[in-house]
């Protein structure tokens, strides 16, 4: 069995891959801010170059996921130093590290890194230009990645579900709850995004780790929609009144893309399927999202 660590495993994506690993692979997760947890045992600070160092050479791992990251544009922008520090000298320490144990390095990455200008999609080999820090960060991070044999970038849009113990509230849950409560919800309807289901991406992440693709690999929704119409779809699908939904353009000092769709044609040719629309997956965990909420 390969043995596998994924890095801020007790956040929103890790967690869940480390679940889908779990029987295939000996896999554990490292934790900051997070929780510890039987799969998530490692407390690790990555800017700790020290530490990282040490983790790695104590026990030799065959593969990294690396999702240990500031995800949220306005933190990144009002804090860029921290986000310099977590984004990219965090990974150049993974990155170190994982070159001198021989560790493979699976790198999730963003449609941030890419300007929303472009009329069709993003392929793999079209030049990245992020439009704020967040993407810079992580498009810094891809760079220091890809010096290294054998990894793996893999860009994703927006990934969303249900909020689990631990997790800060996703944008699905705070749709339901403040709906449910008769409360406006205000939401963009100016950008469009390609959101997949959390689930989805990490048994995608999953299946890479035991692969041997390297490179860069995008993983993008064919289906497009606002935070609007969005929100409206999951409060018509949960019997919500869809009016309390109320457009309102997204505020922030973090300039975002009004259209990043990524192209797929690479996870096509690796027979890789394509992740499922927003609305096939509102419609099948409509159920779901009512017993949990």
């Amino acid at each position: 069995m390969k043995r596998v660590i994924v890095t801020g495993g007790s956040g929103f994506l890790g967690r869940r891959v480390l679940r889908h690993l779990a029987g295939q692979t000996h896999a554990v997760g490292t934790f900051h801010s997070g929780r510890a947890s039987d799969v998530c045992a490692l407390h690790l600070d990555v800017t700790d170059a020290a530490r990282v160092t040490a983790a790695f050479a104590a026990e030799r791992f065959d593969v990294c996921v690396h999702t240990a990251a500031n995800c949220d544009l306005e933190s990144c922008e009002s804090d860029r130093a921290s986000a310099i520090a977590l984004n990219v000298e965090g990974t150049r320490n993974v990155v170190e590290a994982c070159r001198s144990a021989g560790t493979r390095v699976v790198y999730i990455s963003t449609d941030h890194v890419f300007d929303g200008t472009r009329a069709g999609p993003y392929l793999e080999a079209d030049a990245p230009r992020p439009l704020q820090t967040y993407g810079a960060t992580k498009l810094a991070g891809e760079k220091l990645v890809e010096g290294l044999d054998g990894s793996l970038v893999v860009r994703m849009p927006l990934l969303y579900g249900l909020s689990e113990a631990g997790d800060k509230a996703t944008f699905v849950t705070k749709v339901i709850q403040s709906l449910r409560q008769r409360r406006e919800f205000f939401a963009d309807d100016q950008a469009v995004r390609y959101p997949i289901d959390v689930g989805e991406a990490a048994a995608f992440v999953a299946a890479l780790v035991v692969s041997e693709v390297k490179g860069v690999l995008h993983f993008g929704s064919d289906e497009g929609v606002t935070k609007l119409e969005w929100a409206r779809r999951i409060a018509s699908e949960l019997g919500l009144d869809p009016l309390l939904v109320v457009a309102r353009p997204e505020a922030g000092r973090a300039t975002r893309p009004r259209n990043n769709r990524l192209g797929s044609s690479r996870l096509f040719a690796l027979g890789f399927p394509p992740p499922r629309p927003v609305a096939a997956v509102i419609a099948k965990l409509g159920g779901t999202w009512t017993a949990a909420q």
